[in-house]
């Protein structure tokens, strides 16, 4: 099933909350690589399954518009599975991590759209032909969660999203023709590591995967 999963989430998310002091603290956050601190989990102990060549060949054919689309769609999705979290969440680790995700992708939001205007380009909201069926599924468990089962849904919905984005991005720094599209999409991948790193660790806490070495 093609992902038009971001099409049909994309459409929904039609608002996303202002930013807050603390979003505009979180878009200044530096993201290293190091997964020293507390929280965290040295991602090579946690490999994702590459991206199959059918979606590889298709982020190769996406223009400047295209990929900032994406990341707007990639945000705002961010924020509003935070936000159900935040209504729904009684564990103060996910609601930490669920309001570090709001304030950073709240802030890289309107960074994203900042670039749009400054670089002239019209975003291209939707396009079909991106396989993650996998990460929509997720992501939509986490909009019917209930109160009892929103933290697992959440959790795991964090893992796979950051792990898929993360390959993407990785894949569209190389694809990006406008210095300023390819420059966003490098300051993004070392937050969506973080993300990604956090993630895991919450799970393991959690007891929902497996703590690797």
């Amino acid at each position: 099933m093609e992902v038009a999963v971001f099409i049909s989430m994309a459409r929904a998310l039609t608002s996303v909350a202002a930013i807050s002091a603390f979003a505009a603290c979180a878009a200044n956050q530096q993201y290293g690589s190091s997964s020293a601190a507390s929280g965290t989990v040295a991602l090579s102990a946690y490999p994702a399954a590459p991206l199959d060549a059918s979606e590889t060949r298709m982020l190769g054919g996406l223009s400047d518009a295209d990929i900032v689309g994406h990341l707007l769609t990639v945000d705002s999705m961010e924020v509003a599975t935070a936000d159900t979290t935040l209504r729904l969440s009684k564990s103060d680790d996910v609601l930490t991590y669920a309001r570090l995700m709001h304030a950073a992708h709240t802030a890289h939001l309107q960074s994203d759209r900042d670039l749009a205007q400054r670089a002239g380009i019209t975003p291209t909201s939707i396009f079909g032909g991106l396989r993650a069926s996998h990460v929509a599924a997720s992501l939509d468990s986490v909009r019917i969660a209930s109160d009892a089962t929103i933290d697992r849904h959440y959790v795991m919905s964090q893992v796979q999203l950051h792990e898929h984005v993360l390959a993407e991005l990785e894949t569209l720094e190389k694809v990006a023709k406008n210095d300023a599209v390819r420059q966003q999409v490098e300051a993004m991948i070392p937050m969506v590591r973080d993300h990604l790193s956090r993630a895991h660790a919450l799970a393991v806490d959690k007891g929902y995967e497996k703590k690797r070495t």
